[in-house]
């Protein structure tokens, strides 16, 4: 998606008469916690209470400029989109085991190009059962509606409006400890359902094979060879099922796959947290025209207290991503994605937090010879004008170049939200 500026923010901030703590003046990081997740008493918001359980609402209303809306690469359309943004949080501070649901909506209203309309939503619950000091039941089930942008790799050219899905599922697991030793076993299911989608100049695109299920299962064992450093081991086994034994050009689409990589989690003092890991995985097609995948797998996640103020974050994986659109070269069974991320957040003042963010994306299609490479840049920041208001802006700019033409394009948005809390 497309996102933030620093000279809207910095005007936004001057028109509220900024005033705050400087930034020296805070509480210490906890171990493993980051500048987002800081402590600010004076500015945090409250909640609700009711019995064991907080309630945490909260709305952002704004507006977006998107100088691309269709994410053409030739004659650009801009507008204005004007978002809303709900949500609640609902938590519970039992002694033992916890209870949480959240659920939130996104509406976007275009002044200029209303079929690009969009109003998606999410809901979820998530609970865990303490079964004993070391051991753990957890799960969670959600419902979201959302759309596909038409800068999403499965978008066509040809559509009048962005395709409208919907996934439902949930995940179960258990995590055990036994002194040094940690192991986890886990499975999770989903549904998606996709809308049919209008055609230019007439028509309908029908989207009911992309409809599936999608099953995992996962095995994971780590051991603290050394306070602070965790070995594991994680294989994944999955498999994809679509409603439709055939696709419109008699293909079949089931997968099955696996996955198999060894890793490092840290927690280094609390400065250095996360986890890197590398291995092997495949994905192989139920039809033999369309291609297997096999190949390294990788990814991980980093966060660095680089100082009390400043924390740089970094990430990345590789997946194989189910895919029904390969303009240009043919059918593909699939695309692989490699993604790599650095993130900067800096804590300027009590109640100002700015952040930025670079990313490169590569789409690799199985089946074909398209290849696709996406950019990212973006900076912004909130403002936390007290314990009720704050105020968010930022500016993204996202280039993908290809060797299918129609499908570069560049654009820039550049945000504004006020959002206000309980």
């Amino acid at each position: 998606m497309k996102t933030s500026t620093l000279s809207l923010l910095a005007l936004a901030l001057a028109s509220t008469g900024l005033t705050s703590l400087p930034a020296a003046a805070q509480d210490d990081l906890q171990r493993g916690e980051t500048v987002l997740e800081r402590r600010r008493p004076e500015v945090e918001q409250l909640g609700v209470r009711a019995g064991s359980f907080l309630f945490l609402p909260r709305v952002e209303a704004g507006a977006t400029y998107d100088t691309n809306v269709y994410a053409t690469r030739d004659n650009h359309e801009d507008d204005v989109i004007w978002t809303v943004r709900p949500r609640i949080d609902i938590k519970s501070d039992f002694a033992a085991h916890a209870l949480n649901f959240s659920a939130s909506a996104d509406a976007g209203r275009y002044n200029d190009h209303s079929g690009e309309n969009y109003t998606d939503y999410a809901l979820q619950a998530a609970g865990r059962f303490d079964v004993n000091k070391g051991g753990a039941l957890d799960g969670q089930l959600f419902h979201r509606r959302n759309h596909e942008g038409r800068g999403d790799i499965n978008s066509l050219s040809g559509y009048s409006e962005p395709v409208v899905y919907r996934t439902s599922g949930g995940e179960a697991g258990y995590t055990q400890r036994f002194n040094r030793l940690r192991a986890r076993l886990s499975g999770s299911a989903q549904y998606s359902e996709y809308d049919d989608v209008g055609l230019i100049g007439g028509g309908i695109a029908r989207q009911e094979d992309r409809d599936r299920w999608e099953y995992g299962t996962v095995g994971r064992v780590g051991y603290e060879f050394i306070e602070g450093y965790e070995a594991f081991v994680q294989g994944t086994y999955s498999w994809t099922r679509h409603k439709n034994d055939r696709d419109a050009f008699g293909l079949d689409r089931d997968s099955d796959g696996y996955e198999v990589v060894g890793g490092l989690a840290t927690d280094l003092t609390g400065l250095i947290t996360g986890e890197v890991f590398a291995g092997y995985m495949v994905r192989d097609y139920k039809d033999s025209r369309l291609e297997d995948f096999s190949g390294l797998s990788f990814g991980g996640r980093l966060n660095w207290a680089v100082t009390q103020l400043t924390a740089v974050s970094a990430t990345a994986s590789r997946q194989v991503r189910e895919t029904t659109a390969s303009p240009g070269f043919g059918t593909a069974s699939s695309y692989t994605r490699t993604v790599f991320a650095l993130g900067v957040d800096h804590e300027l003042l009590r109640t100002l937090v700015l952040n930025g963010r670079l990313q490169y994306r590569q789409d690799d299609f199985n089946g074909n010879n398209r290849k696709d490479k996406v950019y990212t840049a973006s900076v912004g920041g909130t403002y936390q004008m007290n314990r009720y208001l704050f105020m968010t802006s930022g500016y993204t700019y996202e280039k993908r170049s290809s060797n299918v033409g129609a499908a570069e394009y560049s654009d820039n948005l550049i945000y504004l939200r006020l959002g206000a809390q309980m």
